[in-house]
């Protein structure tokens, strides 16, 4: 009888026993925090308690320094989120969370809300006319970025829910951005040595030969390369991603290229000087005249000569 008995007991307790060794302690907490809205003073926050090994139940508690704020059980899950109205001076104060299932606390690290905004860029800096990525960094989880692009020209803004934006093609400016009203350090687009210069092999052109024409600038970009011809009949423009055009005949005319709307210097192929045919005519008609008075005078020497002698003889 007594041996059933024990065998009852211990068929009893060994699942409990069970359970019990198969708990675990848990660890270090984490602690992040999202700001959900922004009052006139305050803010309020979800504050983030997560102990990524533990069994549960656990029993969290955020502090705010020293003081304790509020204390919530995880039965279920084992996060604990505090939704928290924090002054813009307790912003500045040291969160913590501990976590406890029994086995003893445990604290995470300290978090200050930081309110200050970082903005980045790939490539740092930024290249006129290239692809810019900007990345605005923040302490906490936020669902909302404000973009300001400020151009000479224009001034715009945009809203996102992510924290980076991409411009395909930048222009000069400086850009910011802000959350919650915070605006971020600005990163400025510089204005380059913007000069565009054309030139070409041969030089000077020569009409009716072949016209290698190269358009440069000084700093790297993606955008097209316009040309212009301008001749006597008619004008033409067209558009490459090289900065090399050729003409295999260039005709009489003026030539020049265009890059992000500044123009370079004009290269100019004249017409064949028609007054210059007569000259050369003249010239020649000249020389031929000169040759045959050289040969008539050359011819006459000789016939003088040889009547000298005939005289003589006679």
């Amino acid at each position: 009888m007594n041996v059933v008995f024990h065998l009852q007991v211990l068929f009893v307790l060994t699942p409990f026993a069970a359970c019990q060794e198969h708990k675990v302690p848990a660890s270090n907490p984490e602690i992040s925090a999202q700001i959900d809205y922004k009052l006139e003073k305050s803010m309020v926050t979800t504050i983030s308690c997560l102990s990524p090994k533990g069994s549960l139940p656990i029993n969290y508690t955020l502090y705010r320094d020293t003081t304790l704020v509020n204390t919530l059980v995880a039965e279920s899950r084992p996060r604990a989120e505090f939704v928290v109205n924090l002054s813009f001076s307790e912003l500045l104060e040291t969160l913590k969370c501990k976590a406890d299932n029994g086995f003893g606390p445990k604290y995470s690290r300290g978090l200050i809300i930081d309110l200050s905004v970082n903005l980045t860029s790939k490539p740092d800096p930024p290249i006129l006319g290239q692809q810019l990525a900007l990345s605005c960094g923040v302490t906490f989880n936020t669902q909302q970025y404000e973009w300001y692009f400020v151009y000479p020209t224009k001034n715009t803004t945009n809203i996102t829910g992510q924290n980076q934006y991409i411009i395909e093609s930048t222009n000069v400016g400086i850009y910011y951005c802000s959350v919650y009203g915070y605006v971020s350090n600005g990163i400025e687009v510089l204005v380059q040595d913007l000069s565009v210069n054309l030139t070409s092999k041969p030089d000077p052109p020569i009409v009716g030969q072949q016209l290698a024409l190269y358009c440069t600038v000084t700093y790297d970009t993606k955008e097209n390369y316009t040309w212009y011809f301008v001749h006597p009949t008619k004008n033409m423009t067209k558009d490459t991603k090289q900065n090399q055009f050729i003409i295999e005949a260039a005709n009489s005319g003026i030539y020049y290229c265009s890059v992000h709307g500044h123009f370079s210097n004009r290269i100019e192929v004249p017409e064949q000087d028609s007054s210059f045919q007569p000259v050369v005519v003249g010239v020649s008609v000249g020389a031929i005249l000169l040759l045959i008075l050289i040969i008539g005078l050359i011819c006459y020497c000789c016939a003088t000569k040889d009547l000298n002698r005939i005289t003589r003889l006679c």
